[in-house]
């Protein structure tokens, strides 16, 4: 576990690095490398400057680092003993950092050998004290065990004798030791630092040697984020990446960690964690060699000040050694290229570098190309105020389309590119944009990549639960409806499509107003639309719409609906559909699938997650049906119950679609593939209320009509119920591997009996709640409900 600067900035946060060893140190044999105190290293070299240029000031900022240790000490160091001990170790380190001081007045300057020697004082302060701090901990000057050459400043480690002095004081150690980060020393003892990302490297090195099962990063982020979030607001958190994509994100300036710091940790595949001091629970980001969850794209990066050069000329076309020539020169002049595109017809040579160096490389270019130049044969151009931007992911190996759909994002913006590179790993596809276009360019490809801060909905139908969304919508809180733009929707004869966001206040009139509905070109426009984060939201209850939610998510959509036909298909499809989820990295809300706006779908899949098994669901599952049965008491006439929760909203328009069962018959299907059981449809036992003679052909009106016949039959049923104390239920039931729905006369004392209105209620054995199981009830039906719902799924994308 390595804490930067960051985390050891002050007493109260060195008391969190305490809090958070001690936590995993139950569990974990640790060791932690800390950094010097927050600024401190930055002190101490302007205190070498100083006292180089004789100046006395330096003494003062001396006396108050000194004293801000033994500040941290007095606060932090608990026992008198310890303390004195401490204190006495702060004081001597001092006295040897101005014996230091005035050998550099003398020399008159600061060399990288008394460079390094002053500033380790940082780290070997910062480690003493951290370790003093801790119940179990003692202190590692990992000057003793790091072994360098003689390059102060950014010395090489000499792997060979550090792994084994490593190996070798550890072997029998206990406790917990705080190592001195960024130093190391020579063969023959004197101090040396490891140079940028210091100590992080010296965490690698130690874990690498010591066969660590991780490498912990912590400082003052979550992880590393998708993109630099003071550019694009809705970059976020990755939750894992590969070795190589953390180079290559890193390269191009993410705040990762340096790529030198990560070799260490490579040849021994161990997976190393950025971790936040001040949010330690958050997950963080992983780095390993292999991540378990692929996506396409890791991280969008950019370069700024940068120059674009251009080296033009017939003289360059199929001639060996012009690239050469080219390249040499930029060499000699100490440039360094940042990116090279070439065109197959090799008639120019294009490359990007920083512009602080253009003028050296357009001297050193013009120096050696001076022939070809004057006799007209090369022109040299350059483009000031360029930036690169850098598209990453192991993921977009092999997945065609990529790089279109990067391109069209751009072009869709009128955001020109001026040069494209690719390597062969096809891990990083880099292009360079005007240094005006840089902030358009990184939000568009991240929006369309990771979807932003804003949700773009495609909605297909707008009855009952589609309409009372859109109203729902209409008032959430600025913020939330900032964030959700309806892009498209569509009913039964129009559709209508706005990548700038539908006016939901006229939605009406403007769909009424649109061209014919047709699900496929509804389906193909709003893949074609460059925006991101697209969310299919089916509000109705058509097959028709269900069965092409696979070519929706192939074509990288979200996909939120109460229908629950999809999820009652043939089970490959249902699989097939989360294989393709789970590799585009999108999400399947279907919370409203059974009990509307209740939160069962995902308890189930919580007890799930955390290693629960479910042994057991029984309950009223519809809604429609509780209404009935909770009004049903015999002084009414059946039919009439059942029309009333018709014109109520609760039925189907066709009344029918509910007492046949089937409805019930897809939720038990639902949960029970929830579940983990591989059950078809068919699969399911279901009690048809409907009398078998009017199950034929008829108009809803109808039905209603023919069933007032049938009334007697149902009376008959809910008086011998009261006879035997009981009350009629249309119970649904998931037990050792079957799914059953009927009719059924319930004791009036029984959980299922006191259900009211249209209540669902669920009933959910495991082997966590086998004694009492755990029971969720509320209402099951409605538009108001089921909308909610949605549009919650809708709000977790």
């Amino acid at each position: 576990m390595k804490f930067g600067g960051s985390s050891v900035g002050t007493p109260k946060m060195i008391k969190q690095v305490v809090e958070i060893v001690a936590r995993i140190s139950r569990t974990k044999r640790v060791a932690v490398v800390v950094s010097a105190f927050q600024g401190v290293t930055d002190q101490l070299l302007r205190c070498a400057e100083l006292a180089a240029r004789k100046k006395p000031a330096f003494a003062g900022e001396l006396k108050a680092l000194e004293e801000r240790h033994i500040k941290a000490v007095n606060k932090l160091v608990k026992g008198g003993k310890l303390r004195g001990e401490c204190s006495d170790y702060v004081e001597k380190s001092f006295e040897e950092l101005r014996v230091a001081l005035t050998s550099i007045s003398a020399a008159g300057e600061v060399s990288g050998k008394y460079k390094d020697e002053v500033v380790s004082f940082g780290e070997r302060l910062s480690a003493y004290i951290v370790a003093a701090s801790m119940k179990n901990g003692y202190f590692v000057d990992a000057r003793q065990l790091v072994k360098t050459d003689n390059s102060f400043v950014n010395a090489s480690v000499d792997f060979r004798a550090t792994n084994r002095n490593i190996q070798r004081f550890f072997k029998n150690k206990k406790g917990t030791p705080v190592i001195t980060g960024f130093l190391g020393s020579t063969a023959k003892g004197e101090t040396t630092t490891l140079g940028r990302g210091g100590s992080d490297y010296s965490a690698a090195i130690f874990g690498a040697a010591l066969g660590a099962e991780a490498i912990e990063i912590w400082t003052d982020v979550d992880g590393v984020m998708s993109a630099d979030p003071r550019v694009v607001p809705g970059a976020v958190v990755l939750p894992e990446m590969s070795y190589e994509e953390a180079i290559e994100m890193a390269y191009f300036g993410a705040k990762v960690i340096h790529p030198a710091t990560m070799l260490p940790a490579i040849k021994r595949s161990i997976p190393i964690v950025i971790k936040n001091t001040f949010h330690p629970y958050a997950v963080g980001t992983w780095i390993r060699k292999k991540p378990v969850h692929t996506m396409p794209v890791k991280g969008i990066t950019a370069i700024s000040d940068i120059a674009l050069v251009n080296v033009i000329g017939t003289s360059l076309a199929g001639i060996p050694g012009s690239a050469a020539r080219v390249f040499e020169a930029t060499k000699r002049a100490g440039v360094n290229v940042i990116l090279i595109s070439q065109a197959s017809s090799e008639h120019t040579i294009c490359f990007a570098i920083q512009s602080a160096e253009l003028p050296r490389a357009m001297k050193a270019l013009e120096r050696e190309l001076k022939k070809e130049i004057k006799a007209g044969r090369v022109r040299i151009a350059a483009t000031p105020d360029q930036s690169v931007l850098a598209l990453i992911g192991d993921g977009m190996r092999g997945v065609p389309g990529i790089a279109g759909k990067l391109f069209s994002v751009l072009g869709d913006r009128h955001i020109n590119i001026a040069a494209i590179a690719q390597g062969g790993s096809e891990r990083n596809i880099s292009l360079v944009v005007a240094a005006s276009a840089k902030v358009r360019a990184l939000n568009a490809i991240h929006e369309f990549f990771f979807g932003g801060n804003r949700k773009h909905l495609f909605l297909v139908g707008t009855g009952l639960v589609g309409g009372e969304l859109l109203k729902q919508m209409e008032r959430l809180a600025p913020k939330e409806s900032d964030a959700i733009r309806v892009a498209g929707m569509m009913d039964s004869k129009h559709m209508i499509f706005d990548a700038a966001g539908i006016p939901l206040r006229r939605l009406k009139g403007q769909l009424a107003k649109g061209e014919a509905a047709d699900m496929d070109q509804f389906i193909r426009r709003a893949e074609e639309m460059m925006v991101g984060n697209k969310i299919f939201v089916d509000c109705t209850a058509s097959d028709a719409v269900a069965k092409r939610y696979l070519a929706v998510a192939r074509a990288g959509f979200h996909i939120v609906t109460p229908n629950k036909k999809f999820n009652t298909r043939s089970l490959k499809e249902y699989r097939a559909l989360r294989e393709v989820m789970a590799k585009t990295g999108r999400e399947f809300g279907y919370e409203t699938n059974v009990g509307a706006g209740l939160p069962l779908i995902s308890t189930i899949r919580e007890l799930m997650l955390s290693g629960d098994t479910v042994t057991k669901i029984e309950g009223v599952f519809s809604g429609t049906l509780s209404y009935i049965f909770n009004t049903y008491d015999g002084t009414r006439p059946f039919s009439k119950v059942v029309a009333e929760a018709r014109e109520l909203g609760y039925t189907e328009p066709d009344p029918r679609e509910d007492l046949n069962g089937n409805d019930v018959g897809r939720k038990l299907l639902v949960l029970a593939r929830e579940i983990d059981l591989p059950l078809e449809l068919a699969d399911v036992s279901i009690g048809n209320l409907v009398p078998e003679e009017l199950r034929k052909k008829m108009s809803p009106a109808d039905f209603l009509k023919e069933l007032r016949s049938h009334d007697g039959y149902f009376k008959k049923l809910i008086e011998k119920a009261y006879a035997q104390n009981k009350v009629l239920r249309y119970v649904a039931r998931i037990e050792r591997g079957r799914a059953i729905a009927s009719l059924r006369a319930v004791p009036v004392d029984s959980p299922l009996a006191a259900t009211r209105g249209a209540d669902n209620i669920f009933a959910i054995t495991t082997k966590r709640y086998r004694n009492r199981p755990l029971v969720i009830q509320g209402p099951g039906a409605g538009a108001a409900v089921t909308a909610a719902g949605v549009l919650a799924d809708i709000l977790k994308v």
